[in-house]
Protein backbone atom coordinates (compact mmCIF):
# COMPACT_ATOMS: atom_id res chain seq x y z
CA UNK A 1 0.00 0.00 0.00
CA UNK A 2 1.36 3.26 -0.42
CA UNK A 3 0.78 6.83 0.80
CA UNK A 4 0.07 9.92 -0.38
CA UNK A 5 3.53 11.47 -0.34
CA UNK A 6 5.02 14.34 -2.13
CA UNK A 7 8.59 15.79 -2.20
CA UNK A 8 7.03 19.23 -3.36
CA UNK A 9 3.98 20.97 -1.82
CA UNK A 10 1.60 23.61 -3.89
CA UNK A 11 0.44 26.12 -1.89
CA UNK A 12 -2.98 25.20 -2.42
CA UNK A 13 -4.50 21.49 -4.04
CA UNK A 14 -8.20 21.10 -5.04
CA UNK A 15 -9.11 17.09 -5.18
CA UNK A 16 -11.95 15.84 -7.47
CA UNK A 17 -12.88 12.54 -6.49
CA UNK A 18 -15.20 11.54 -9.75
CA UNK A 19 -15.81 8.88 -8.61
CA UNK A 20 -16.70 5.93 -9.62
CA UNK A 21 -20.67 5.37 -8.34
CA UNK A 22 -20.72 2.18 -6.27
CA UNK A 23 -17.46 2.58 -4.53
CA UNK A 24 -18.58 3.67 -1.34
CA UNK A 25 -18.85 7.12 -2.70
CA UNK A 26 -21.88 8.20 -0.67
CA UNK A 27 -20.16 6.96 2.28
CA UNK A 28 -17.23 8.91 1.80
CA UNK A 29 -19.30 11.97 1.09
CA UNK A 30 -21.58 11.65 4.52
CA UNK A 31 -17.92 10.96 6.36
CA UNK A 32 -16.28 14.58 4.95
CA UNK A 33 -19.60 16.32 5.48
CA UNK A 34 -19.96 14.78 8.77
CA UNK A 35 -16.37 15.82 10.06
CA UNK A 36 -16.30 18.68 7.99
CA UNK A 37 -15.55 21.59 10.33
CA UNK A 38 -12.61 19.08 11.35
CA UNK A 39 -11.32 19.01 8.56
CA UNK A 40 -11.89 22.97 8.08
CA UNK A 41 -9.87 23.32 10.82
CA UNK A 42 -6.73 20.94 9.26
CA UNK A 43 -6.96 23.10 6.05
CA UNK A 44 -9.29 21.17 4.21
CA UNK A 45 -12.52 22.29 2.85
CA UNK A 46 -15.56 20.30 2.01
CA UNK A 47 -17.71 23.10 0.61
CA UNK A 48 -21.61 23.28 0.09
CA UNK A 49 -24.60 24.70 2.52
CA UNK A 50 -25.52 20.71 2.55
CA UNK A 51 -24.89 17.61 1.71
CA UNK A 52 -26.31 17.46 -2.20
CA UNK A 53 -25.27 20.74 -2.97
CA UNK A 54 -21.89 19.09 -4.57
CA UNK A 55 -23.87 17.07 -6.27
CA UNK A 56 -26.13 20.17 -7.48
CA UNK A 57 -23.00 21.73 -8.78
CA UNK A 58 -22.23 18.94 -10.79
CA UNK A 59 -25.61 19.04 -12.47
CA UNK A 60 -25.83 22.42 -12.86
CA UNK A 61 -22.43 22.71 -14.83
CA UNK A 62 -22.86 19.56 -16.82
CA UNK A 63 -26.60 20.85 -17.20
CA UNK A 64 -27.70 19.11 -20.39
CA UNK A 65 -26.13 15.31 -19.34
CA UNK A 66 -28.56 16.15 -16.02
CA UNK A 67 -31.67 17.78 -17.62
CA UNK A 68 -34.08 15.21 -16.36
CA UNK A 69 -32.91 15.68 -12.79
CA UNK A 70 -32.73 19.34 -12.82
CA UNK A 71 -34.53 20.74 -9.15
CA UNK A 72 -34.52 23.59 -7.27
CA UNK A 73 -31.59 25.21 -6.17
CA UNK A 74 -29.34 23.63 -9.42
CA UNK A 75 -29.16 26.78 -11.39
CA UNK A 76 -26.16 28.81 -10.15
CA UNK A 77 -25.01 26.44 -7.84
CA UNK A 78 -21.69 25.66 -9.65
CA UNK A 79 -20.92 29.37 -9.84
CA UNK A 80 -21.43 29.85 -6.22
CA UNK A 81 -19.25 26.38 -5.46
CA UNK A 82 -16.35 27.82 -7.62
CA UNK A 83 -16.66 30.95 -5.96
CA UNK A 84 -16.14 29.45 -2.53
CA UNK A 85 -13.47 27.56 -3.50
CA UNK A 86 -11.30 30.44 -4.73
CA UNK A 87 -11.93 32.00 -1.59
CA UNK A 88 -10.36 29.59 0.51
CA UNK A 89 -7.07 29.57 0.89
CA UNK A 90 -6.07 25.76 2.01
CA UNK A 91 -6.93 22.52 0.19
CA UNK A 92 -9.94 21.70 -0.88
CA UNK A 93 -12.21 18.40 -2.41
CA UNK A 94 -15.40 18.21 -4.45
CA UNK A 95 -16.69 15.15 -4.56
CA UNK A 96 -19.61 13.79 -7.05
CA UNK A 97 -19.87 10.69 -8.74
CA UNK A 98 -21.49 12.53 -11.51
CA UNK A 99 -18.84 13.73 -12.76
CA UNK A 100 -17.46 10.36 -13.88
CA UNK A 101 -19.27 10.39 -17.35
CA UNK A 102 -17.84 13.70 -18.47
CA UNK A 103 -16.44 14.01 -22.14
CA UNK A 104 -12.96 15.61 -22.52
CA UNK A 105 -14.51 18.73 -22.95
CA UNK A 106 -17.19 19.11 -19.76
CA UNK A 107 -13.82 17.89 -17.98
CA UNK A 108 -11.74 20.67 -19.67
CA UNK A 109 -14.80 22.89 -18.30
CA UNK A 110 -14.18 22.27 -14.97
CA UNK A 111 -10.60 21.90 -14.77
CA UNK A 112 -10.53 25.31 -16.59
CA UNK A 113 -13.04 27.03 -14.15
CA UNK A 114 -10.69 25.84 -11.23
CA UNK A 115 -7.80 26.76 -12.72
CA UNK A 116 -6.33 28.84 -9.35
CA UNK A 117 -5.37 25.66 -7.82
CA UNK A 118 -2.91 22.63 -8.37
CA UNK A 119 -6.14 20.23 -9.61
CA UNK A 120 -5.97 16.30 -8.23
CA UNK A 121 -7.77 13.14 -9.63
CA UNK A 122 -9.05 10.70 -7.21
CA UNK A 123 -10.98 7.70 -8.13
CA UNK A 124 -12.50 5.11 -6.40
CA UNK A 125 -12.88 1.67 -7.86
CA UNK A 126 -13.31 -1.90 -6.64
CA UNK A 127 -14.00 -5.53 -7.68
CA UNK A 128 -16.01 -5.46 -11.11
CA UNK A 129 -17.68 -8.53 -10.38
CA UNK A 130 -19.39 -6.69 -7.50
CA UNK A 131 -19.85 -3.86 -9.32
CA UNK A 132 -21.75 -4.92 -11.74
CA UNK A 133 -24.93 -6.17 -9.87
CA UNK A 134 -24.59 -3.29 -8.06
CA UNK A 135 -24.88 -0.70 -10.92
CA UNK A 136 -27.81 -2.78 -11.97
CA UNK A 137 -29.55 -2.11 -8.57
CA UNK A 138 -28.94 1.07 -8.67
CA UNK A 139 -30.37 2.05 -11.81
CA UNK A 140 -33.28 0.32 -11.13
CA UNK A 141 -33.87 2.59 -8.12
CA UNK A 142 -33.43 5.71 -10.21
CA UNK A 143 -35.97 4.47 -12.09
CA UNK A 144 -34.44 2.39 -14.87
CA UNK A 145 -36.38 -0.99 -16.42
CA UNK A 146 -33.72 -2.59 -17.91
CA UNK A 147 -33.41 -6.68 -16.69
CA UNK A 148 -30.19 -8.09 -15.38
CA UNK A 149 -30.34 -10.79 -18.03
CA UNK A 150 -30.77 -7.63 -20.56
CA UNK A 151 -28.23 -6.27 -18.60
CA UNK A 152 -25.41 -8.45 -18.80
CA UNK A 153 -26.77 -9.66 -22.52
CA UNK A 154 -25.93 -5.67 -23.51
CA UNK A 155 -22.09 -6.01 -21.70
CA UNK A 156 -21.01 -9.04 -23.14
CA UNK A 157 -21.94 -7.94 -26.95
CA UNK A 158 -19.54 -6.18 -28.76
CA UNK A 159 -22.18 -3.85 -30.26
CA UNK A 160 -22.84 -0.44 -28.11
CA UNK A 161 -25.91 -0.23 -27.03
CA UNK A 162 -28.13 2.34 -25.30
CA UNK A 163 -28.14 -0.09 -22.21
CA UNK A 164 -24.44 -0.43 -22.23
CA UNK A 165 -23.26 2.72 -23.28
CA UNK A 166 -25.05 4.04 -20.12
CA UNK A 167 -23.65 1.58 -18.15
CA UNK A 168 -19.91 2.56 -19.18
CA UNK A 169 -20.15 6.34 -19.49
CA UNK A 170 -19.59 5.98 -15.35
CA UNK A 171 -17.81 2.42 -15.53
CA UNK A 172 -15.17 2.57 -18.40
CA UNK A 173 -12.37 2.78 -15.58
CA UNK A 174 -9.23 3.58 -18.28
CA UNK A 175 -11.78 5.88 -19.84
CA UNK A 176 -12.92 8.03 -16.79
CA UNK A 177 -9.09 8.15 -15.80
CA UNK A 178 -7.95 9.29 -19.13
CA UNK A 179 -10.77 12.05 -19.52
CA UNK A 180 -9.81 13.57 -16.08
CA UNK A 181 -6.41 13.24 -15.52
CA UNK A 182 -5.01 13.47 -19.44
CA UNK A 183 -3.64 17.06 -18.49
CA UNK A 184 -2.50 15.65 -15.57
CA UNK A 185 1.02 14.09 -14.49
CA UNK A 186 0.47 10.89 -13.44
CA UNK A 187 1.02 11.32 -9.61
CA UNK A 188 -1.46 13.62 -9.55
CA UNK A 189 -4.23 11.10 -10.95
CA UNK A 190 -4.69 8.93 -7.60
CA UNK A 191 -6.87 5.24 -7.67
CA UNK A 192 -7.65 4.76 -4.29
CA UNK A 193 -9.53 0.55 -4.09
CA UNK A 194 -11.73 -0.06 -2.23
CA UNK A 195 -10.71 -3.68 0.26
CA UNK A 196 -12.25 -7.05 -0.69
CA UNK A 197 -15.83 -7.96 0.54
CA UNK A 198 -15.48 -8.51 4.41
CA UNK A 199 -12.97 -5.61 4.43
CA UNK A 200 -14.11 -2.34 6.66
CA UNK A 201 -15.37 0.89 5.78
CA UNK A 202 -12.59 2.38 7.72
CA UNK A 203 -10.36 1.08 5.39
CA UNK A 204 -11.06 2.76 2.69
CA UNK A 205 -11.87 5.76 4.67
CA UNK A 206 -8.45 6.03 5.96
CA UNK A 207 -7.00 5.09 2.29
CA UNK A 208 -9.02 8.05 0.61
CA UNK A 209 -7.92 10.66 3.72
CA UNK A 210 -4.84 9.56 3.13
CA UNK A 211 -4.47 11.10 -0.25
CA UNK A 212 -6.13 14.10 1.00
CA UNK A 213 -3.62 14.67 3.73
CA UNK A 214 -5.50 13.82 6.30
CA UNK A 215 -4.84 11.70 9.21
CA UNK A 216 -8.41 10.19 9.94
CA UNK A 217 -7.43 7.58 12.35
CA UNK A 218 -9.18 10.02 15.25
CA UNK A 219 -12.38 10.32 12.68
CA UNK A 220 -15.26 7.73 13.31
CA UNK A 221 -17.07 6.19 10.67
CA UNK A 222 -19.94 5.69 12.32
CA UNK A 223 -22.69 7.21 9.74
CA UNK A 224 -25.55 4.28 9.51
CA UNK A 225 -26.18 2.08 6.77
CA UNK A 226 -27.40 4.34 3.88
CA UNK A 227 -27.82 3.46 0.27
CA UNK A 228 -28.58 -0.12 0.94
CA UNK A 229 -28.08 -3.26 -0.87
CA UNK A 230 -31.66 -5.12 -2.22
CA UNK A 231 -31.89 -8.85 -3.00
CA UNK A 232 -33.24 -9.87 -6.46
CA UNK A 233 -36.45 -10.39 -5.78
CA UNK A 234 -36.77 -6.60 -4.47
CA UNK A 235 -34.87 -5.33 -6.98
CA UNK A 236 -36.91 -7.02 -9.91
CA UNK A 237 -40.50 -6.22 -8.17
CA UNK A 238 -38.77 -2.31 -8.02
CA UNK A 239 -38.07 -2.42 -12.25
CA UNK A 240 -41.62 -3.96 -12.56
CA UNK A 241 -43.07 -0.97 -10.74
CA UNK A 242 -40.73 1.28 -12.75
CA UNK A 243 -42.56 -0.31 -16.19
CA UNK A 244 -45.88 -0.01 -14.66
CA UNK A 245 -45.42 3.73 -13.63
CA UNK A 246 -44.00 4.99 -16.96
CA UNK A 247 -43.98 8.51 -16.85
CA UNK A 248 -46.56 9.39 -14.31
CA UNK A 249 -44.15 10.77 -11.61
CA UNK A 250 -41.89 13.39 -12.36
CA UNK A 251 -37.99 12.68 -10.90
CA UNK A 252 -38.47 14.67 -7.70
CA UNK A 253 -41.57 12.54 -6.05
CA UNK A 254 -40.51 9.33 -7.61
CA UNK A 255 -36.88 9.81 -5.90
CA UNK A 256 -39.03 11.01 -2.87
CA UNK A 257 -41.85 8.02 -2.85
CA UNK A 258 -40.00 5.07 -4.71
CA UNK A 259 -36.52 5.81 -4.14
CA UNK A 260 -35.93 7.16 -0.68
CA UNK A 261 -39.56 5.04 0.92
CA UNK A 262 -40.39 2.10 -1.16
CA UNK A 263 -36.61 1.35 -2.10
CA UNK A 264 -34.40 2.88 1.19
CA UNK A 265 -37.52 2.21 3.81
CA UNK A 266 -39.82 -1.17 2.89
CA UNK A 267 -37.65 -3.12 0.48
CA UNK A 268 -34.31 -2.94 1.99
CA UNK A 269 -35.16 -3.73 5.87
CA UNK A 270 -35.94 -7.11 3.92
CA UNK A 271 -33.17 -9.96 4.69
CA UNK A 272 -32.37 -11.43 1.31
CA UNK A 273 -29.47 -13.58 0.13
CA UNK A 274 -27.14 -11.06 -1.75
CA UNK A 275 -27.20 -10.69 -5.13
CA UNK A 276 -24.51 -12.05 -7.74
CA UNK A 277 -22.97 -12.44 -10.83
CA UNK A 278 -23.90 -15.71 -12.52
CA UNK A 279 -20.85 -17.87 -12.56
CA UNK A 280 -21.09 -18.41 -16.46
CA UNK A 281 -20.06 -14.35 -16.38
CA UNK A 282 -17.44 -14.51 -14.14
CA UNK A 283 -14.48 -15.19 -17.18
CA UNK A 284 -15.68 -12.22 -19.09
CA UNK A 285 -15.97 -9.95 -16.09
CA UNK A 286 -12.49 -11.16 -15.11
CA UNK A 287 -11.04 -10.46 -18.30
CA UNK A 288 -11.98 -6.66 -17.92
CA UNK A 289 -10.80 -6.01 -14.33
CA UNK A 290 -7.06 -7.49 -16.09
CA UNK A 291 -7.45 -4.82 -18.39
CA UNK A 292 -8.26 -2.25 -16.02
CA UNK A 293 -5.46 -3.02 -13.80
CA UNK A 294 -3.08 -3.53 -16.76
CA UNK A 295 -4.18 0.25 -17.71
CA UNK A 296 -3.89 1.86 -14.32
CA UNK A 297 0.02 0.02 -13.78
CA UNK A 298 0.84 1.43 -17.21
CA UNK A 299 -0.39 4.88 -16.84
CA UNK A 300 1.92 4.92 -13.75
CA UNK A 301 -1.35 6.74 -11.55
CA UNK A 302 -0.53 6.98 -8.00
CA UNK A 303 -2.29 4.09 -6.31
CA UNK A 304 -3.39 3.84 -2.61
CA UNK A 305 -4.53 0.05 -1.55
CA UNK A 306 -4.04 -2.71 -3.35
CA UNK A 307 -4.54 -3.63 -7.52
CA UNK A 308 -5.39 -7.09 -6.81
CA UNK A 309 -8.58 -5.80 -4.56
CA UNK A 310 -10.04 -4.97 -8.13
CA UNK A 311 -9.92 -8.62 -9.72
CA UNK A 312 -12.54 -11.14 -8.76
CA UNK A 313 -12.80 -13.94 -6.48
CA UNK A 314 -13.99 -17.39 -7.70
CA UNK A 315 -17.94 -17.47 -7.95
CA UNK A 316 -19.81 -16.98 -4.73
CA UNK A 317 -21.86 -20.38 -4.10
CA UNK A 318 -23.85 -18.92 -1.31
CA UNK A 319 -25.11 -15.74 -3.67
CA UNK A 320 -28.53 -15.43 -4.87
CA UNK A 321 -28.93 -16.45 -8.48
CA UNK A 322 -29.57 -14.20 -11.01
CA UNK A 323 -33.20 -15.66 -11.18
CA UNK A 324 -36.74 -14.24 -10.12
CA UNK A 325 -37.77 -15.60 -7.34
CA UNK A 326 -41.66 -15.82 -7.10
CA UNK A 327 -42.24 -16.64 -3.67
CA UNK A 328 -39.86 -13.86 -2.54
CA UNK A 329 -41.57 -11.56 -4.98
CA UNK A 330 -44.27 -12.90 -3.65
CA UNK A 331 -43.51 -11.60 0.32
CA UNK A 332 -41.74 -8.41 -0.85
CA UNK A 333 -45.18 -7.34 -2.69
CA UNK A 334 -47.23 -8.22 0.18
CA UNK A 335 -45.27 -6.17 2.71
CA UNK A 336 -45.12 -2.94 0.09
CA UNK A 337 -48.70 -3.08 -0.39
CA UNK A 338 -49.52 -3.99 3.11
CA UNK A 339 -47.10 -0.79 4.13
CA UNK A 340 -48.28 1.73 2.22
CA UNK A 341 -51.78 0.75 2.45
CA UNK A 342 -51.41 1.53 6.20
CA UNK A 343 -49.99 4.97 5.00
CA UNK A 344 -52.72 5.74 2.51
CA UNK A 345 -55.45 8.47 3.82
CA UNK A 346 -58.67 7.98 3.55
CA UNK A 347 -60.00 7.71 -0.09
CA UNK A 348 -61.61 11.25 -0.97
CA UNK A 349 -65.72 11.11 -1.59
CA UNK A 350 -64.71 12.14 -5.45
CA UNK A 351 -62.07 10.51 -7.06
CA UNK A 352 -59.60 11.43 -9.56
CA UNK A 353 -60.40 10.53 -13.21
CA UNK A 354 -59.68 6.54 -13.84
CA UNK A 355 -56.72 8.03 -16.58
CA UNK A 356 -55.53 10.63 -13.88
CA UNK A 357 -52.37 9.30 -12.04
CA UNK A 358 -53.16 9.62 -7.73
CA UNK A 359 -50.62 11.63 -6.55
CA UNK A 360 -47.68 10.70 -3.89
CA UNK A 361 -48.25 7.41 -2.13
CA UNK A 362 -51.34 6.74 -3.79
CA UNK A 363 -49.70 6.64 -7.15
CA UNK A 364 -46.89 3.93 -5.92
CA UNK A 365 -49.61 2.09 -4.59
CA UNK A 366 -51.30 1.76 -7.86
CA UNK A 367 -48.06 0.99 -9.66
CA UNK A 368 -47.06 -1.70 -7.13
CA UNK A 369 -50.88 -3.29 -7.66
CA UNK A 370 -50.14 -2.67 -11.37
CA UNK A 371 -46.68 -4.39 -11.21
CA UNK A 372 -48.29 -7.47 -9.74
CA UNK A 373 -50.78 -7.96 -12.44
CA UNK A 374 -48.18 -9.22 -14.27
CA UNK A 375 -47.64 -12.87 -12.30
CA UNK A 376 -50.58 -14.73 -11.19
CA UNK A 377 -48.86 -15.46 -7.42
CA UNK A 378 -48.68 -11.63 -6.70
CA UNK A 379 -52.41 -10.59 -8.09
CA UNK A 380 -53.88 -13.41 -5.98
CA UNK A 381 -52.10 -12.27 -2.75
CA UNK A 382 -52.92 -9.05 -3.57
CA UNK A 383 -56.89 -10.12 -3.34
CA UNK A 384 -56.16 -12.22 -0.95
CA UNK A 385 -54.61 -9.01 1.34
CA UNK A 386 -57.43 -6.82 0.23
CA UNK A 387 -60.23 -9.43 1.51
CA UNK A 388 -58.76 -10.11 4.64
CA UNK A 389 -57.78 -6.27 5.75
CA UNK A 390 -60.04 -4.46 8.11
CA UNK A 391 -62.29 -1.64 6.69
CA UNK A 392 -61.22 1.32 6.88
CA UNK A 393 -64.60 2.83 7.94
CA UNK A 394 -65.14 0.16 10.58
Amino acid sequence: MTTATSTTRASRRLYLHVGLPKTGTTMLQELMWLHRDSLADGGLLYPGADPAAQHRAAMDVHAGRYRQWHEPGVVGSWSSLVERLRSWHGDAVFSTELLAPASPDEARQVREALHFAEIHVVCTVRDFARQVPSVWQENVKTRHTTSFDELLAALRSPELTDVSRGFWDFQDLPRVLRTWGTSLPPERVHVVTVPRRGGSTRVLWERFAAVLGVDARHLHTDVGRHNQSLGFAETELLRRVNVALGDDLDWPRYAEFVKDHVAATILARRQSPRLALPADAHDWVRRAATRFVGDITDSGYHVVGDLDDLLPEPPDPDAQPAEADQSRMLAAAVETIATLAKEEPRPPDEPPPPDEPRPGMAGVLDAVRRASDDSPPLNHARRLYRRMRPSRRA
